[in-house]
């Protein structure tokens, strides 16, 4: 895809995400998006298919620009406890701003909750790098044992499924409390104990 194209799709990206957030996802329309993104429907449908491709192209938009903020403040200067709490904190302030902008889209995926894992589950490899990397960079410094590399990829992938299941608590179940802060770093604290002995 040329540069044009590539900024008329993102236009239409963005203009999804009021459609997304003032309707959520069942009652959103092609029409609707059309009109936001002020295109005529020939266009949106030479770039997409249906909402459900819309629908998929604002998620991975949105994880995208964690994903980034994440690569900028995990560092191998770093301790792994300060990687893993930067990394906790980014998503979770990224899960909470969703969660308050975009109450009707969640009501219609806590209806339908395979098809938000599914989606998301097709887009983690880059954050399971990211683990991958800080661990990396902890045995190098010593600050925990040495895992065996064909083990790394599968202690990254347990990281991530961990704080993916509280991801759920907090942003279909809205089960967060003013202290989840805490008690994430809490958890951060006790799976680096485990790496340490």
């Amino acid at each position: 895809m040329d540069s044009k194209e590539d900024f008329v799709k993102m236009q239409i990206i963005e203009a999804s995400k009021t459609v997304f957030r003032d309707h959520g996802y069942k009652k959103a329309t092609m029409d609707h998006i059309a009109k936001a993104s002020e295109k005529g429907r020939s266009t949106l449908y030479y770039y997409f298919k249906n909402k459900n491709e819309v629908f998929e192209a604002f998620v991975k938009n949105e994880y995208e620009k964690r994903i980034q903020e994440t690569s900028k403040k995990v560092s191998k200067e770093f301790s792994i406890e300060k990687n893993l709490s930067n990394y906790r904190k980014i998503k979770l302030e990224h899960l909470i701003s969703l969660s308050n902008t975009y109450t009707y889209l969640l009501t219609d995926l806590k209806e339908n909750t395979s098809f938000l894992y599914q989606l998301l589950d097709g887009i983690r490899t880059e954050e399971i790098s990211i683990i991958e990397n800080c661990i990396h960079w902890a045995i190098e410094k010593q600050e925990i044992k040495p895992v065996p590399k064909k083990d790394i990829n599968f202690l990254a992938l347990a990281l991530v499924t961990a704080t993916d299941s509280l991801e759920k608590e907090i942003f279909l179940y809205q089960r967060f409390s003013n202290d989840m802060f805490d008690r994430l770093e809490w958890i951060n604290q006790l799976m680096i104990k485990g790496l340490q002995n």
